[in-house]
């Protein structure tokens, strides 16, 4: 086979280092500015979830971080203004969420309605160097979630939060890992599950905004990861792994029940976790 010359070779490689940058541009942020009310969405009527086909993502186990993984680059913006995001119980008084979700604010609260916020304390753990923060505030008797085991590749999971200004799940499968470029992400931080969107359950179509630091869970309704980053066009899903978690809570020397059959005959409704107060919107305040 005849070679090419030096000079198409290294045009060639610009050629391929744009087409890849191309496709794995990532929308890293999935937290949304806080609208002035939210619109009432009962008369929303959520598209049907989709199944993979059969043999579409073979299960099989989850090989260790390789030159193989996923390669994301994320935006990593400045917060100029307020904005919301999702978090969820995982041990009495302990909360977790996305760290571009607390980052920066200077108030933080629930948000109860679409006119009320009930303010908890704003000193949230940040980690130094994933996407993932731990907050304090009172959950009354809302049970936590518990951690589950890495999944595998086909896994089922479910990403619950208050995307756009609906709230819901999002059903997809486990792709593989990936890898995340950011400035802020270094060491373990890097390292995430990424999922292919199936199918939304009282989420409209389009951006996955608000979502961000929602927790996704498997088909057994444990624990599984925190997301923190999309590609609507692409249907993709990013998420903090099992181990970061596991990090972020004994750093923070949280109490958590691991791998645990959580009480559900499956994964649970949107519905089912917020009537218990697992999960909530969170309201971030930036200024006076």
């Amino acid at each position: 086979m005849r070679s090419l010359p030096p000079e198409k070779l290294g045009i060639l490689g610009a050629v391929s280092a744009i087409v890849l940058a191309g496709l794995f541009e990532w929308g890293g942020d999935l937290m949304r500015p806080a609208p002035e009310a939210f619109p009432d969405r009962s008369g929303y009527a959520a598209p049907p979830v989709r199944d993979l086909p059969p043999g579409r993502t073979p299960r099989r186990p989850l090989p260790p971080p390789s030159l193989y993984d996923i390669k994301l680059r994320i935006e990593e913006r400045e917060k100029i203004g307020s904005g919301v995001g999702t978090a969820f119980v995982v041990s009495p008084d302990y909360w977790l969420t996305a760290r571009h979700v607390v980052e920066g604010c200077d108030r933080l609260g629930f948000v109860v309605d679409r006119q009320h916020v009930v303010p908890i304390r704003s000193d949230a753990v940040l980690h130094p160097d994933a996407d993932i923060a731990l907050v304090r505030a009172d959950a009354g008797r809302s049970p936590a979630l518990s951690l589950g085991p890495l999944p595998d590749i086909g896994d089922v999971g479910y990403h619950y939060g208050f995307p756009g200004t609906g709230k819901g799940r999002v059903s997809s499968a486990l792709l593989g890992r990936g890898e995340l470029h950011g400035k802020s992400l270094r060491g373990i931080g890097r390292l995430v599950l990424v999922w292919a969107e199936t199918g939304r359950e009282g989420v409209a179509p389009g951006s996955l905004g608000g979502i961000s630091g929602g927790p996704t869970l498997d088909a057994s309704g444990r624990l599984v990861g925190i997301a923190i980053a999309s590609n609507t066009r692409r249907g993709r899903v990013s998420t903090v792994a099992p181990r970061t978690i596991q990090q972020m809570l004994n750093s923070g020397k949280v109490p958590v029940q691991e791998a645990k059959q959580a009480g559900w005959a499956g994964a649970p409704s949107f519905s089912e976790l917020e009537q218990i107060g697992t999960v909530r919107q969170l309201y971030c305040k930036v200024g006076s």
